[in-house]
Formats: C-alpha cells, sequence, structure tokens
C-alpha cells in the first residue's frame, strides 16, 4: 500500500505545527494544538474518501471544534483565537451550504475545507509565536 505524498505533508505540518504550540505555547494554544491533532487524526478515520455526499461526521468534529475556538475566543486573552473561530465557522458553514445545494463539485468542496484547515494552523503557529514573545518580554521587565 502506497502512502499518498498529500498524505504525509499534510501529516507533518500537523505534527510540526501542533507539535510547536503544545511545546511552546500557553493553556490556549496547548489546548488548540491538542484538540486539532485529535480532531485531524479521527477527521481521517470517519472521513468518505468519495467527497460525494455531506460530511456529516466531519461536519459533527467541526462543530465541536467551532464551539471550542467560540469558548476560546470568549474567555482567553488571545487575539488570534477570534480568528481560528472565524474560519472554523466558515467551514462549518461550507458543509451546511453544500447540504442545501449538493451541485457544488465535490472536490470544491474538500479543497475549501482542507485550506481552512491549513489557515487555522497559520493562526495558531502565529499564536504561539505571540505567546512566547509576550513572555520574553515580561521576564524581561522582571529583570
Amino acid at each position: 500500500m502506497t502512502i499518498p505524498l498529500w498524505l504525509i505533508v499534510s501529516f507533518g505540518i500537523a505534527v510540526l505545527v501542533n507539535g510547536f504550540a503544545v511545546w511552546k505555547g500557553g493553556p490556549p494554544e496547548r489546548l488548540t494544538g491538542i484538540f486539532l491533532f485529535v480532531s485531524a487524526q479521527i477527521t481521517f478515520l470517519v472521513a468518505d474518501r468519495r467527497w460525494m455526499d455531506v460530511q456529516f461526521a466531519v461536519m459533527c468534529i467541526d462543530i465541536l471544534a467551532f464551539g471550542l475556538f467560540v469558548a476560546l475566543a470568549l474567555f482567553a486573552d488571545r487575539w488570534w483565537t477570534l480568528w481560528t473561530a472565524g474560519l472554523q465557522g466558515l467551514g462549518v458553514v461550507i458543509h451546511l451550504a453544500f447540504w442545501a445545494q449538493q451541485k457544488v463539485i465535490s472536490l470544491v468542496y474538500a479543497t475549501a475545507l482542507n485550506l481552512i484547515g491549513y489557515a487555522i494552523f497559520l493562526t495558531l503557529v502565529i499564536g504561539t509565536i505571540a505567546h512566547i514573545r509576550r513572555k520574553a518580554e515580561r521576564q524581561r521587565g522582571a529583570s
């Protein structure tokens, strides 16, 4: 069995981004990194590779993620959580739009959801870097 290159690259990016967030981030970054990594693995297991119908199992995971990210945006003192929640909400809307109008090409459906996932990874990296800088500034100010 040959593993497709896109799968290796996607898994590698997930490991690097989420590992970085768990290693160097604060509690919101760590929670997001762990959740994104676990949800990506579950999504891989439950997704229908044909993408011909609404991905109900993936949509449920995305709705759960949206709820988590909205809670983080409300309670964490991080700006990046707003972007993450917004992007995840867009992903949920794409599921609902495809469900309402299934004439959309399945490739567009799959690609849109994957691109949103990479944008969420980007917000997590930027947020983790911002946390590292904030922590370094506090340490400089304390000394």
